[in-house]
């Protein structure tokens, strides 16, 4: 219903002053003489502010671009067409040359505002950026020549012809070839522009609207023919009387711009607040002091102070909770519209809750992985310390064998601590070895010449005369150094507690492996015949040929033959 009385207050307006007018013309007709208040002056200057201002309205109404071109020249020719009447017949002499000129004047509006009209047809239904063809400029070429045919019509007379002289020119005048080429013109564009208006109206199936320019456009054409086959007729005299030919023309083209939009054959943004009302849209449009002047009937009202939050962080969130509030400036304001974000919530609660089971799952996959690198390494160790106890088996049950059953003789007791020493040292260093060797396979350092130091330090401690020489700079794989090492320790032991001296060299071989001399001199004074051929079966047993390392065993025997290998 506003947007109704709205309608009506512009059609009031509009009309008010268009019927004064009229009736200026009916009271006061326009008569020769020139005078300083003339009546038949402020009827067609108030016609004049009517088309200026429905011009204006107009130029605010038409998104279209080169419709509002055109609309303005078609109301600018309007507008000359009621200059040219109030020079005429207001303010020159009947018969003069000037009122000749300024009727010849007549035939520029006259064949210009119908091409206009054709020009801003061709943007019917199209968008607003749309562009007419740089060709139909020529379209203006015709009513230019003719306009100029008519304003030189004294010269050749091809317009209108004289036959009694210039001197009454009014009353005695024929139509010449130039005047009916501009009335073919008119005809012409007219049709032109009721074609195009009719292939819109079809294209877009507006069958139920179309009839409102068709009626307007009937109704001018009635009165053309009126007018050219003139009557008795009391209502047309009336009209006629009110409205020249000129004010008609002018206020018809105004009506008929008026039922295009009626029938929506033209864009019009008059109603945007009413569309802007009934739409879907939970929006709004406030002015710069935050004050809501139009809301869609979806729409809320918020404070101004939530208005001006909104403005100023782009957004803010309603006390309801589940409502957003957001703003963007516009021309002389605001544009305001919510959102409804509680499926957003629910959905941002969901991903939150996904989010910690995830984060609980991942921090239980990692304590799991944790445990089970753990158990990993566990195993590895377990792993370990089974092949360091079993490579070590044998020296544990030989060190558990003396010690479980401990000789009572001082010599034969003192003999079992030095060979348990010897083993206590092999079985730290071969530990260690082998603890060093999972996680170096090759060792650069001094790590076997270590080894065979405290086992010579440990066989020294048991009365064994021992010497280490070792090449510095060894290199030696982890396996090799394990394996010489054992070596030495079963060269060793085969020859304790008999063993006299022990005499250790470490050497790069040529093939890039490592040489272990070993010379060790046993003490056969006492054993017995049957103790030392097990002993020489022992060492006749360790033969030792590994790959990159050689191991060389020289027993020396020592009794009372003399020394002997």
């Amino acid at each position: 219903m506003r947007t109704s009385k709205k309608i009506l207050r512009s059609l009031f307006l509009y009309i008010l002053p268009i019927l004064c007018a009229g009736l200026l013309n009916t009271i006061w007709p326009p008569t020769p003489e020139l005078t300083i208040i003339h009546f038949g002056v402020l009827s067609s200057l108030i016609l004049e502010c009517v088309y200026l201002q429905w011009c204006f309205s107009a130029l605010r109404r038409f998104p279209q671009t080169q419709m509002r071109r055109g609309i303005t020249l078609f109301v600018a020719s309007f507008m000359l067409l009621g200059v040219l009447t109030i020079a005429k017949y207001n303010f020159t002499h009947p018969g003069s040359t000037t009122a000749r000129y300024l009727w010849y004047a007549y035939y520029i509006p006259f064949t210009f505002a119908p091409t206009f009209l054709v020009r801003a047809s061709l943007c019917f239904g199209k968008a607003d950026d749309y562009r007419t063809k740089k060709r139909w400029i020529l379209l203006f070429l015709p009513p230019a020549l003719l306009s100029v045919g008519i304003l030189t019509n004294d010269l050749h007379q091809l317009a209108f012809a004289f036959p009694n002289g210039l001197d009454v020119w009014e009353e005695d005048y024929t139509h010449e070839a130039i005047h009916v080429l501009a009335l073919v013109w008119i005809a012409l564009m007219a049709l032109c522009a009721f074609v195009l208006i009719i292939h819109s109206a079809f294209s877009r199936r507006l069958f139920k609207t179309a009839w409102y320019p068709a009626l307007i456009a009937a109704g001018m054409v009635l009165y053309y023919i009126l007018y050219a086959f003139p009557g008795d007729h009391p209502v047309f005299q009336l009209i006629h009387k009110m409205f020249p030919l000129s004010s008609f023309t002018c206020i018809a083209g105004i009506m008929l711009w008026e039922s295009f939009i009626l029938a929506r054959l033209v864009v019009s943004n008059r109603d945007y607040p009413a569309i802007f009302s009934a739409s879907s849209l939970n929006a709004g449009l406030a002015d710069n002091s935050f004050q809501v002047r139009e809301i869609s009937d979806r729409g809320i009202r918020p404070q101004p102070f939530q208005l001006q939050k909104a403005a100023k962080n782009g957004e803010v969130l309603l006390p309801d909770g589940d409502t957003l509030l957001k703003a963007q400036p516009v021309q002389g304001g605001w544009f305001y519209w919510t959102e409804n974000i509680t499926e957003l919530r629910r959905m941002q609660k969901e991903l939150d809750e996904t989010a910690d089971y995830l984060n609980e799952e991942n921090a239980m996959m990692r304590i799991s992985a944790e445990m089970d690198e753990g158990r990993r390494a566990t195993m590895l160790k377990t792993q370990l310390y089974d092949r360091v106890t079993e490579s070590l088996r044998p020296q544990l049950e030989k060190l558990n064998a003396l010690l479980e059953h401990p000789s009572e003789d001082e010599t034969a007791f003192r003999n079992m601590l030095k060979v348990c020493s010897v083993l206590l040292a092999y079985a730290k260093r071969r530990s260690y070895l082998l603890l060093e060797a999972s996680q170096t396979p090759v060792f650069e350092n001094e790590e076997l010449p270590l080894c065979l130091e405290e086992s010579v330090r440990a066989l020294r401690i048991a009365d064994v005369e021992c010497s280490l020489a070792a090449q510095p700079g060894l290199s030696v794989t982890a396996d090799d150094a394990v394996k010489l090492y054992e070596a030495f320790e079963s060269a060793v032991e085969a020859a304790l507690p008999a063993l006299a001296s022990a005499d250790v060299a470490l050497t790069q071989s040529e093939s890039g492996g490592v040489l272990l001399r070993l010379a060790l001199s046993v003490q056969t004074d006492d054993l017995t015949a049957d103790a030392t051929e097990t002993l020489r079966q022992r060492f006749a047993k360790i033969r030792y040929k590994i790959e990159c390392s050689e191991i060389l065993i020289v027993p020396i025997w020592k009794g009372r033959g003399g020394c002997r290998r």
